[in-house]
């Protein structure tokens, strides 16, 4: 009798345990929610309807209707170059690893579809040994 309540007790917390953890794209969402404050602005990303996709990398987490603004925020290196920009929607490509190595946006008056636009990462190549 001691064994089985012990077992049930076990069981219940166990399954109170797996309950409170979020699932994969809940916690692709999060990641990328944290990068993005940095990348296009906390007012940006507050305003953003999220959505996170199961992608070929991952996930890809869109921020829809973010308005992103090239003179607010710390957009990334080359997102801004050329002229002040407004982009409607961003996303970023988060990997089954939890890294973020790609991100990207859309024009200033078009939406990003559900199309995955994470790119496969290409294979890591050996470097050349010298010939002795």
């Amino acid at each position: 009798m001691k064994n089985r309540f012990l077992s049930l007790i076990a069981l219940i917390f166990f399954l109170l345990t797996n309950a409170c953890q979020p699932n994969p794209e809940e916690k692709a969402e999060q990641l990328a929610r944290e990068q993005m404050i940095g990348v296009i602005g906390v007012n940006a990303v507050d305003r953003s309807v999220i959505d996170a996709y199961p992608s070929k990398v991952g996930w890809m987490v869109i921020f829809r209707d973010a308005n992103a603004s090239c003179d607010k925020g710390s957009f990334w290196p080359g997102a801004c170059r050329f002229e002040n920009r407004i982009f409607r929607d961003v996303y970023a490509c988060v990997e089954r690893n939890w890294s973020i190595r790609q991100m990207g946006t859309s024009g200033e008056s078009a939406s990003l579809g559900d199309e995955d636009l994470c790119q496969v990462p290409g294979p890591v190549l050996p470097t050349a040994e010298p010939n002795p």
